[in-house]
């Protein structure tokens, strides 16, 4: 079996969502501070969009990543 795993960090404060991982690849001139928005799409769910969302392959690339976004 072949499983694709993506890891996303978050925080939401005071209703406001803000992407922890934005800068970590390379992040299209979006800043850790700006605020993001909760979306809804019938095939897609709730999602919050332009969330970065990285491609794991590891145990120690969650911990980085968690790492990255706890800084």
């Amino acid at each position: 079996m072949k499983f694709l795993v993506r890891c996303s960090y978050l925080e939401i404060y005071n209703e406001d969502i803000r992407d922890l991982l934005v800068k970590h690849n390379g992040g299209g001139g979006a800043t850790q501070d700006q605020k993001l928005e909760l979306k809804e799409d019938p095939n897609k769910g709730v999602y919050v969009k332009d969330l970065t969302c990285c491609i794991v392959k590891s145990i120690p690339e969650i911990e980085k990543l968690m790492i990255y976004g706890t800084k």
